[in-house]
């Protein structure tokens, strides 16, 4: 899910999300819950010299708002987490095409590392090492099965998070937030409760999906469909833009090219700071109007992946029916 209204929809973008898809690993031979080798693979990555990092840093405020009963501690903790999202927004570079989610890319990074070790027992979480499930979408049918997962998982009798009882309150305030009966005041009264369940870390968020997906009957849900779209959509935009020099220097190769600078940038780093500006500043000359009229760069930018998604698809006939068959932009 996107940062705003709904934090829990982290990373979306509204043409491409640059997907964190980076090499192929080789897979545990035991299989554990995706859930249970999170757990594992947080106190493996979330070291004390990555413990400013947005993945690392979330992870344990929501740990601390698990294990505390006090409401100031806990409202205190929320505004924490709160401030987490803005900045982690603000290195999103606006949002928009090719914006970079920075849980999403320390998500990748961690994982990748993790499961290079082969940790015995999480075949689940790392039978698709680099990858990571892309919940987002303008059709209704994301949502819904991103709630199936929800209700799925707070189903099951146990659970080896102490965390699952936030999780699943919030999971269940924000289906009484889509409900179309509740009235405008119930939703004030909804929303004041959610700031007391902010969103679960992002690798748990992630587990759960994980878990979801591997029974059968999931498989072909559009939440679970969404982790071998996004992978094709790395391999794709890789392939376009080395593909020539005129797809090199389109906008959306050259766009792509900057928002991976800027997420080698940490947000944390003040002595990074002008840099960011500087790249922050190209992202946003990109974007503006077209002197003169013409197609807009988003415009532009729809054209060059549509046109690109045309030529990948046309040299892989196998991906027919799966990644070449959802909408354009991919």
């Amino acid at each position: 899910p996107s940062f705003g209204k709904r934090r829990a929809r982290m990373g979306s973008s509204s043409l491409l999300a640059i997907p964190m898809v980076l090499a192929q690993m080789t897979a545990p031979t035991s299989a554990a819950t995706a859930v249970s080798s999170t757990k594992e693979m947080y106190s493996y990555w979330c070291t004390a010299e990555r413990s400013e990092k947005p993945l690392c840093k979330h992870h344990a405020l929501i740990a601390k708002m698990t294990a505390t009963t006090d409401p100031e501690q806990r409202k205190a903790l929320a505004t924490e987490v709160k401030s987490l999202y803005t900045q982690a927004k603000t290195m999103s570079a606006g949002g928009g095409p090719g914006s970079v989610n920075p849980f999403a890319k320390d998500y990748a990074d961690m994982k990748i590392a993790y499961c290079a070790t082969s940790p015995a027992g999480a075949k689940t979480l790392c039978s698709t090492a680099a990858s990571r499930f892309s919940p987002s979408g303008s059709s209704g049918s994301v949502t819904s099965s991103t709630s199936q997962a929800m209700e799925w998982f707070c189903a099951k009798e146990s659970s080896e998070l102490a965390s699952k009882d936030s999780i699943c309150k919030r999971a269940s305030l924000l289906k009484q937030m889509r409900d179309a009966t509740t009235t405008p005041d119930a939703k004030k009264d909804l929303l004041k409760q959610l700031k007391e369940h902010p969103a679960p870390a992002y690798g748990t968020t992630q587990a759960i999906y994980a878990d979801f997906c591997k029974i059968k009957t999931n498989g072909e849900l559009p939440l679970c469909t969404s982790l071998r779209r996004t992978a094709e959509s790395k391999k794709m935009a890789s392939w376009y833009c080395a593909s020539s020099e005129e797809a090199k220097q389109g906008l959306w190769c050259r766009r792509s090219e900057l928002v991976a600078k800027l997420s080698k940038l940490p947000f944390t780093d003040s002595s990074k700071a002008e840099e960011r500006k500087a790249i922050s500043a190209q992202l946003s000359s990109m974007m503006k109007p077209t002197p003169g009229g013409g197609p807009s760069p988003s415009k532009q930018m729809s054209d060059e992946i549509s046109k690109a998604k045309k030529s990948y698809c046309e040299m892989h006939a196998e991906l027919k029916g799966t990644y070449c068959a959802s909408p354009n932009p991919p």
